[in-house]
Order: C-alpha cells, then sequence, then structure tokens
C-alpha cells in the first residue's frame, strides 16, 4: 500500500515538472482584439520615457500594432468614401438624363405635331368630252362640290361631227341666168334640184341629201351619164361644241363627291387625271 501511494506521488510530481517545462506558445497581439474605448492617439511629439520600466515601455509598444489599424482607418474610410461615390454617379447620369429624355420626348411630339400638319396630297382629275346637253347637267351638280375659286377650269373646242348624211350638189355656172338655165334643164331630165341662197355654198345646185354613201354616188353616176360630170357628193358635217372641265386642288372630300357626280351623270365619261 506504501508502494502504491509513493508512486501517485512521483506520477504527480513528474506531470507537474513537465507542465512548468513546456514552452508557452507567443503571443500574437495582433489576433488580441482591443476595444475602441480603450485606444489613445499618441501626440505627434511622445517618446517613450527612459526610466519607465521594460514591462511598462513594453505595454505601449505591444498596444501601438494595435493602434496602428486606427491610424489606417483613414485611408480605409476615404477608399469606403470613394467606392461610394462611383455608385451614386449612375443616380446622377439618371438623373443627368431625365431632362435629355424629356427633350426627346418634347422633340417627337413636335415632329408628330409638324407632320399632323402637313397639308394632305391635293387630287387633280379632267372631265372632257362633254357636249352643250352633257355640259349645262355637269354645272347643275358642280355646287355639290363646294368648290373654291380657281378650282374649275372650262376649256371648249369646236369639233366636226358627222350627221351620217352625204349631200350631192352641182357647182354654179357663171353667171347667175346660166345657173338658173342649167337648174330648169335638170328638172326637165327627171333631176330635181334647188339653187342654195343662204349659205358658203350659195349659188351651188343641190340635189340631194342621202342616208348612205352609195345612195349619193348613184345619182352622181346618173348626172354624168346625163352630161352633168361637175356633181360632187360631200358628206354633210355639222360643228359641235366639246368641252372639258378641270378640277384642281380638290381634298379628299372633294374628290369623292366629284367621282360620285361622274358615274351618276356620265357613266360611259370616265375622270382621268392631270
Amino acid at each position: 500500500m506504501k508502494w502504491l501511494v509513493a508512486l501517485v506521488v512521483v506520477l504527480n510530481l513528474v506531470v507537474a515538472m513537465y507542465g512548468s517545462l513546456k514552452q508557452r506558445p507567443p503571443l500574437d497581439v495582433h489576433a488580441q482584439e482591443v476595444s475602441p474605448g480603450q485606444v489613445r492617439l499618441l501626440p505627434a511629439n511622445w517618446k517613450p520615457d527612459a526610466s519607465a520600466p521594460k514591462a511598462q515601455a513594453s505595454a505601449p509598444a505591444a498596444s501601438a500594432p494595435a493602434a496602428q489599424p486606427l491610424h489606417e482607418t483613414k485611408p480605409a474610410a476615404s477608399a469606403a468614401k470613394s467606392q461610394v461615390k462611383p455608385a451614386a454617379k449612375p443616380e446622377a447620369s439618371k438623373a443627368a438624363d431625365k431632362p435629355q429624355d424629356k427633350a426627346g420626348q418634347e422633340k417627337a411630339a413636335q415632329d408628330k405635331k409638324t407632320q399632323d400638319k402637313q397639308p394632305e396630297a391635293l387630287a387633280c382629275y379632267r372631265w372632257s368630252g362633254l357636249n352643250d346637253s352633257l355640259l349645262a347637267r355637269v354645272k347643275g351638280g358642280v355646287p355639290q362640290l363646294k368648290l373654291k375659286s380657281g378650282q374649275m377650269q372650262e376649256d371648249s373646242k369646236e369639233e366636226s361631227k358627222g350627221s351620217g348624211r352625204f349631200w350631192v350638189y352641182y357647182p354654179p355656172l357663171a353667171t347667175q341666168s346660166e345657173t338658173k338655165t342649167l337648174s330648169a334643164e335638170m328638172r326637165d331630165k327627171g333631176f330635181d334640184n334647188y339653187i342654195v341662197s343662204n349659205d358658203e355654198f350659195k349659188g351651188n345646185l343641190s340635189l340631194g341629201l342621202f342616208g348612205k354613201e352609195d345612195a349619193a354616188k348613184t345619182l352622181v353616176a346618173r348626172l354624168k351619164a346625163a352630161g352633168y360630170d361637175k356633181a360632187v357628193v360631200k358628206s354633210k358635217d355639222q360643228p359641235a361644241k366639246i368641252t372639258a372641265l378641270t378640277f384642281k386642288d380638290l381634298d379628299a372630300a372633294q374628290a369623292e363627291r366629284l367621282k360620285a357626280l361622274q358615274k351618276r351623270l356620265t357613266p360611259g365619261i370616265a375622270l382621268k387625271g392631270c
């Protein structure tokens, strides 16, 4: 029993000696946490006291590395501040872009307004081939178009219009008395005639008006056989006035009314652009 107690005592002594001899790990002062309230900035002209114990001098020296981050907080703060400023720039640029966006919207609205104000394309139509009767009908409907002064122009010309008839005549002789004698001779031979006295063919002997050209030529052949070889066949054309109306600078409503009027009055005579 004594030996057992002695053995325990010896083991305790060995353990105690091993713990005292074991080296402690070096102290990392940078890993220690320092309270901001305990940090003090040293004045620029501060010098360590030579008479102070080394242990006391080492304490400020040890605290100096911990305090150094406080001196470095200014660049860090300025760096953070510099990082914050660029983040604010997009907002400033966005705010600066707002007037530009507003100006662009105003310009777009102005351009649209200008386009809306541009005059619409004006139409021009020509209504031609109107004789006197058709012209009267058309002019009766023109007030429906509500035209302004100068929007309608009228052009007329004389055109020869065939009547479908053919006239046979004989030229006059040298004197009126000789012509009368000739007229009497023709009557005696069965050729009815009379002396023209009231138009450009005054003095000529009119021998007949035929609806077909062949009938007129047959009479001429008979006259030549009887010795009257100067008979002439003439197509009887009548001069006619043909009018064309030009409608200029018509707006959409006026153009539609004009087209409706043309379809109602002259479906066979179409409007033409001018």
